[in-house]
């Protein structure tokens, strides 16, 4: 029984890594951010989203609320940003997947859990949710469907609103 339990323990492993590496293998590559919009900001600098009225921000973000294998799994099938569209007071905040590999992403509040809107492109499934500024400046608390595992996961994000970077 020990020798199942270890053969297994490896065979995730070694699945898991495979995944890992799959989906990295573009992930180190910055896009390229040319002029600037309408209201002279330059595309790929940096902003303070509150300061502005309008725009579509990318932003990097740290896992937390899971294990380091939650972790690992997550940052090899997720994008290393999420995009924060801005107009007036509201915000939508956008999270990236790799098409296939994770379902269902949801919003957790105390109130309840909220499905993402799904939209697909570029190779990637994005959810988007309708955030309040309190919460994209804390911890927002997410799960989703391992499909492999076919498991439910919880975890949470952090965006780095300090960094924020206008694309749009």
């Amino acid at each position: 029984m020990k020798k199942i339990s270890t053969v297994m323990i490896v065979v995730v492993s070694a699945i898991i890594s495979l995944l890992a590496f799959a989906a990295c293998k573009d992930k180190d590559k910055e896009p390229v951010y040319d002029g600037t919009d309408e209201y002279g900001r330059t595309f790929g600098e940096i902003y303070d989203i509150d300061s502005e009225e309008t725009g579509t921000f990318r932003l990097p973000y740290e896992i937390g609320d899971t294990s380091s294998m939650g972790k690992t799994m997550i940052s090899a099938n997720c994008a290393d940003y999420v995009t924060v569209e801005k107009t007036g007071s509201a915000y939508i905040l956008t999270f990236y997947c790799n098409d296939g590999m994770l379902g269902g992403v949801r919003l957790v509040r105390e109130s309840g859990t909220v499905a993402g809107k799904e939209d697909g492109a570029n190779g990637y499934q994005s959810f988007s949710f309708d955030i309040g500024k309190e919460e994209l400046s804390g911890r927002i608390s997410l799960e989703c469907e391992v499909k492999i595992m076919n498991k439910t996961v919880s975890f949470s994000i952090t965006a780095d609103v300090n960094n924020a970077k206008l694309v749009g």
